[in-house]
């Protein structure tokens, strides 16, 4: 069954009432009528019949008509009132209007109440829609956890919720207009005001981490303000509608990770250094103190050959199975320490000392290799070092997993930076292997390259090999020439 529509009709007439009464019929509004004669009765029908419009005759009354008008609407709120009578008079319907009339018919263009009346209720319907979602609004910003503010199309502060007070410490009136930027903390109010500004101008949404500093109780906080713009119907720009919300504990956590991070980095940049100083002194006494301690051993073994020259065979053959030993040890502890830390990576150069590796690891693998150098690059030990190693595990992993027959490497200084390139034509490292925990190798790599503000850059493709780019700024240590 249709919503009949409660009306109250205020008429002493019966024609004016029979009147009505056919219009309504004509127009096809299903409606429940209620009607009396007098203004005295209004309070009683309001509380027993709740109208939801009422026409009013205000002839009927002795008041001066904007009077009764008045007097009606402060009893009904809301409701709206439609004047119908047959007197026209302009002044007196515009004092009724501004007194707080809906509408006015005149009876003697009756045809007009059906659309008026519905005209009326639209109206009220949008009203209380609009009350209700101001009410929601409202019930909204007083509970939320963060703060809500509405801006004009110019930028200026038009209303604050509580939340958004106890955040930043200003009062309403405080952050009225642009008083809202006192709010944030001196370091950051003029790249947050540029930022705002821009926004406006070009009617962009707006997000923005920045520190709040809230005078009240000397306290710093940091939030996460957003705010999107609002546009009329017309594509013009109506304001904004923001929040501001406290993630100080967050940021907290951020910086204190990012410390951490920064502590292990530095850490794991000083075991580095620690180890390469150990397997440069290892290297070098393998090399001094062992290698000169065989070659002494080996020539005490000629000397004694010699002078035995004319003794059993016996005692021959073991001199000389004892001095092809000593030969294999010499080889040996001379491999030991190049691998330890390769002589030629100090005394030649980075350049010199992949070309070396490069060959040696050809010769063990069977796999080519080639190595193009743009020009002479000259860099500090510790860069030169991390170079290596990181060369070093990228050939180690081309031994492992790559499956390929040629590997060229590429060393060229770009700007103020020098770039490694390695590049294999084997069965490419797939996505799931770049992101396995277990990939400790490229991990080291990439912490190698971090230490010195540097990038490690690893991807391939199924079939098409895998290419690892090595990117570290350098520090000019010689001047140009």
């Amino acid at each position: 069954m249709a919503h009949q529509t409660r009306i109250l009709l205020i008429e002493n007439k019966q024609e004016s009432i029979d009147l009505f009464t056919a219009e309504m019929r004509r127009s096809g509004i299903a409606h429940e009528l209620r009607v009396i004669s007098a203004f005295d009765q209004v309070p009683e029908v309001l509380e027993e019949f709740s109208p939801e419009i009422i026409i009013v005759d205000y002839t009927i009354a002795e008041l001066k008509p904007s009077d009764t008008i008045s007097i009606l609407k402060n009893m009904i709120a809301t409701t709206p009132l439609i004047i119908y009578s047959a007197v026209l008079n302009e002044e007196t319907v515009v004092e009724c209007m501004r007194s707080g009339a809906t509408d006015y018919v005149f009876k003697q263009h009756s045809a007009r109440l059906g659309s008026a009346i519905e005209s009326a209720i639209d109206k009220r319907r949008v009203q209380e829609e609009l009350r209700l979602s101001k009410e929601r609004f409202n019930t909204l910003a007083k509970v939320s956890t963060v703060g809500i503010f509405l801006a004009s199309a110019d930028g200026f502060y038009l209303y604050v919720n509580e939340r958004w007070s106890d955040i930043t410490g200003l009062t309403y009136d405080q952050a009225f207009g642009d008083g809202f930027l006192n709010a944030v903390h001196s370091h950051d109010r003029k790249r947050i005001r540029t930022e705002w500004h821009r926004c406006v101008r070009e009617r962009t949404p707006f997000q923005s981490e920045y520190r709040i500093y809230r005078e009240t109780d000397k306290t710093e906080l940091w939030v996460m303000g957003q705010a999107l713009p609002e546009v009329n119907p017309d594509g013009s720009l109506a304001g904004f509608v923001g929040t501001i919300t406290d993630i100080t504990e967050r940021m907290h956590a951020e910086i204190e990770i990012d410390s951490s991070r920064k502590q292990l980095r530095a850490l794991t940049v000083r075991l580095q250094n620690i180890r390469e100083e150990e397997r440069t002194h290892i290297a070098r006494e393998i090399h001094d103190d062992l290698g000169q301690a065989l070659t002494g051993l080996k020539m005490d073994l000629a000397w004694m050959n010699n002078k035995l020259a004319s003794t059993d065979e016996a005692i021959q053959k073991r001199i000389r199975s004892m001095m092809d030993l000593a030969d294999a040890t010499i080889h040996k502890v001379r491999k030991l320490a190049t691998d330890l830390r390769p002589g030629i990576l100090d005394d030649i150069g980075l350049a010199a000392a992949i070309e070396w590796q490069g060959k040696d690891f050809s010769e063990r693998t069977g796999i080519d290799f080639t190595f193009h150098l743009d020009e002479a690059i000259q860099m500090d030990e510790k860069r030169s070092t991390a170079f290596f190693r990181i060369f070093q595990e990228s050939l180690t992993n081309v031994i492992r997993h790559a499956q390929a027959k040629n590997v060229a490497i590429t060393l060229r200084k770009e700007g103020a930076s020098v770039l490694l390139t390695i590049e294999d034509d084997g069965r490419g490292i797939a996505p799931h292997e770049l992101a396995n925990p277990r990939s400790v190798g490229i991990l080291g790599m990439k912490e190698r390259a971090a230490s010195f503000n540097g990038e490690v850059l690893v991807t391939g493709a199924h079939g098409k090999g895998t290419s690892v780019r090595v990117r570290i700024p350098l520090i000019e240590t010689f001047p140009s020439a």
